[in-house]
C-alpha cells in the first residue's frame, strides 16, 4: 500500500471486521434494521392491546353513565307528570271540598256586631252570682240568643219570626265575647234572602249581616273589596254565595263577572 493509500486509511479509521460493520449500523444477529431489540414489537403490542381494552373499558362505563343519566331524566320526567297530575287531582278535590263546605252553609247568615250575650254564659253568670237567683232572674238574663237576635231584627224594621230560624249559635271559643259572630240557619232561602234584602236597614247600628261563606270565597270577597277601594272595579258584592264584581263604568266591556277562584281575581286585577 503506498503511502498516499495510507494517510487516506488513517482518516478514514480503522477498517471493521463485516461482523461489527453489521453490529453499528442494527443489523446482525444482535439487533434488527431499526435498532431495536426482537422482543421490542412484542411489548409495544402488549402495550397498545392493554390501552385498547382500557378505552373499551372507559368507553363501555361512560355509555353505562350515559343510559343511566337517561333513564334518571327519564324517571325525573315522569315523576314530574305524576307530580303535576297529582297536583291536578288535588286542586279538583279541594275545589269540591270547598262547594260542599259551602252548600251546606247556603242557608246560613253571618250577623256581626250586636252586642249580646249568649244565653248558655248568661245563665251561667246568673247562677255564679246567687244559684236561687235561676228560677227568679229576669226575663232578659233568660232569652236564647235566637229571640234576642229576632228583637233586634225587628227593632229596626226587619221582620223576622222565630219559627223562620233553625238554628242560632256564636262561633266556637267566643262565646263570652260580647259582640261575637253569630251564625242563624234559616228555615227557607226565602226568609234568607229576605232577610239579606233588608239588612240595609241596619246602617248607622255597626250591625252587618252577610252570607257565610268558606274561607275561600271570603278571600275572593276581601280582594274584590280591596279592588274596589282601588277604584279598579265598580263594584263588588256577594249572591248566593257568590262573589260578583262590575268592571268599571264606561269601559267598552264593562260587565259583571262572576270570580270562583282568587287567581282569576288576580289575572283580572293585572289585566286592568
Amino acid at each position: 500500500m503506498s503511502a498516499k493509500s495510507k494517510r487516506k486509511a488513517s482518516k478514514a479509521g480503522p477498517v471493521l471486521p463485516d461482523s461489527e460493520k453489521d453490529f453499528q449500523n442494527g443489523g446482525g444477529e444482535l439487533g434488527d434494521n431499526n435498532g431495536r431489540s426482537p422482543e421490542t414489537p412484542l411489548v409495544n403490542d402488549r402495550v397498545m392491546e392493554a390501552m385498547n381494552k382500557g378505552f373499551a373499558e372507559i368507553n363501555l362505563k361512560l355509555e353505562q353513565i350515559i343510559g343511566g343519566q337517561s333513564d334518571l331524566a327519564e324517571r325525573v320526567s315522569s315523576q314530574e307528570r305524576q307530580t303535576t297530575e297529582h297536583s291536578e287531582v288535588i286542586k279538583t278535590l279541594v275545589n269540591r271540598i270547598d262547594e260542599l263546605e259551602q252548600y251546606s252553609r247556603k242557608d246560613d247568615l253571618i250577623v256581626s256586631g250586636l252586642e249580646i250575650m249568649h244565653v248558655s254564659f248568661s245563665r251561667a253568670v246568673t247562677m255564679d252570682r246567687a244559684p236561687d237567683h235561676h228560677d227568679n232572674a229576669p226575663t232578659h238574663e233568660l232569652e236564647t240568643l235566637e229571640d234576642k237576635v229576632v228583637e233586634f231584627l225587628n227593632s229596626h224594621g226587619i221582620t223576622v219570626h222565630t219559627d223562620q230560624i233553625y238554628l242560632c249559635h256564636t262561633l266556637r271559643g267566643r262565646v263570652k265575647e260580647k259582640k261575637s259572630l253569630i251564625i242563624m240557619r234559616l228555615v227557607s232561602r226565602k226568609a234568607k234572602l229576605f232577610i239579606l234584602r233588608n239588612s240595609s236597614k241596619l246602617k248607622g247600628t255597626n250591625v252587618y249581616i252577610n252570607e257565610h261563606l268558606t274561607k275561600k270565597n271570603s278571600d275572593i270577597a276581601r280582594a274584590a273589596r280591596v279592588l274596589r277601594k282601588q277604584g279598579k272595579v265598580q263594584s263588588t258584592w256577594v249572591r248566593n254565595c257568590t262573589v260578583f264584581v262590575k268592571t268599571l263604568a264606561g269601559s267598552e266591556d264593562a260587565r259583571i263577572l262572576a270570580i270562583r277562584q282568587l287567581t282569576d281575581l288576580d289575572e283580572f286585577s293585572k289585566n286592568i
